[in-house]
């Protein structure tokens, strides 16, 4: 088959039509900000320098989706959580907006979504779009109401609110999930797809009991409402050990489970069979920031040799978020053993 482009290759997927090649998604993260030698901070801070940096990344390594990355704490940024944004490293949170829960009175839903950096975002989209969006896919990478909710009012503290005060967390999780409804709502104007990360809905921090009250309720929610809108959803990720819940994150209405570098993806394929498509999970750090190309070629074969038939279809991907010292010659090595061995029809390698 003649080869594809990133975006006739993740269209024809979706489609259940025939295509050249395993698909590819990593999330590229602080580390393009190197690539045309800017502060991370920039990155996060103007829509010009973001789009600039993402599409360095398309033309470098041919990255096969871009469009802007959230992060966990873009939406409780815009709801009054502080966030700081270093100069070579990921932003992160200085103050939680609720330090108590009379704080959630503080929350104003009706005006935030034109607060913080959301028309940040949907520039950087529409630059995509006019820049690579014929030969790429452009994805808003959001964070899940879970998260949010953390975000707004620190993870320790909406953790104990779980068990002491559920009615508070009920209410903080419907005021996540209907903030980020209302930029989802603005933004689908543009018809792209999303990718939804909720890391700390991990089974590794949450029972299933906890997941299945708190976290998957909005979850699907959110799915729904985002294909109501004329969307797509092509992922899910949630850190960790996400076994206890497969069958749960399938319920939400997503295409692809994206899975952590702790799972076993030959037993993914075979518990979740064609209930959804899988993506992963070459280690991020041990890999990709520590190993040697050889290291990461030999990772790629490993992983595509474990799920090459699966019945659902597979994305090759990360376990998680790119780190932004990967080493460029481990980038190209990820994206080299994906054309040699990822090529269809695909046989053991």
């Amino acid at each position: 088959m003649e080869k594809m482009t990133p975006k006739e290759r993740i269209e024809a997927f979706y489609a259940g039509e025939a295509y050249d090649r395993v698909p590819t998604a990593i999330f590229m993260s602080d580390h393009i900000a190197d690539l045309i030698g800017v502060k991370a901070s920039a990155l996060h801070l103007s829509a010009k320098i973001n789009a600039e940096a993402q599409i360095a990344g398309y033309r470098t390594y041919g990255v096969e989706e871009v469009g802007p990355v959230f992060g966990v704490g873009a939406i409780a940024e815009a709801l009054g959580t502080k966030l700081v944004f270093p100069d070579s490293s990921t932003p992160y949170i200085e103050k939680h907006l609720i330090a108590d829960v009379n704080d959630i009175e503080r929350i104003d839903i009706p005006s935030f979504h034109r607060a913080g950096r959301f028309s940040m975002f949907l520039e950087i989209a529409e630059r995509l779009l006019d820049s690579v969006g014929d030969e790429v896919p452009v994805v808003f990478s959001i964070p899940g109401p879970f998260t949010t909710a953390g975000s707004l009012r620190g993870m320790e503290n909406f953790m104990r609110d779980l068990y002491h005060r559920p009615a508070f967390a009920h209410r903080l999780l419907s005021l996540s999930l209907e903030g980020t409804l209302l930029f989802v709502r603005e933004a689908g104007k543009l018809g792209l797809r999303y990718s939804i990360g909720e890391p700390t809905a991990s089974g590794s921090l949450i029972s299933l009991t906890h997941f299945r009250e708190f976290a998957f309720p909005y979850l699907k929610e959110l799915v729904s409402q985002i294909r109501s809108y004329g969307c797509g959803i092509s992922s899910l990720h949630i850190c960790g050990n996400t076994r206890k819940i497969w069958g749960d994150m399938i319920k939400t209405g997503v295409n692809v489970l994206s899975l952590d570098e702790c799972i076993d993806l030959s037993e993914a394929k075979d518990e979740i069979g064609d209930k959804a498509a899988l993506m992963g999970n070459i280690p991020p750090t041990d890999t990709m920031l520590l190993g040697t190309p050889q290291d990461v070629e030999h990772a790629v074969r490993e992983c595509i040799n474990k799920i090459y038939d699966s019945a659902g279809g597979f994305i090759l991907g990360l376990g998680c978020g790119l780190p932004k010292n990967a080493a460029p010659e481990n980038i190209r090595a990820f994206y080299e053993a994906a054309e040699k061995y990822g090529q269809y029809p695909l046989t053991p390698s």
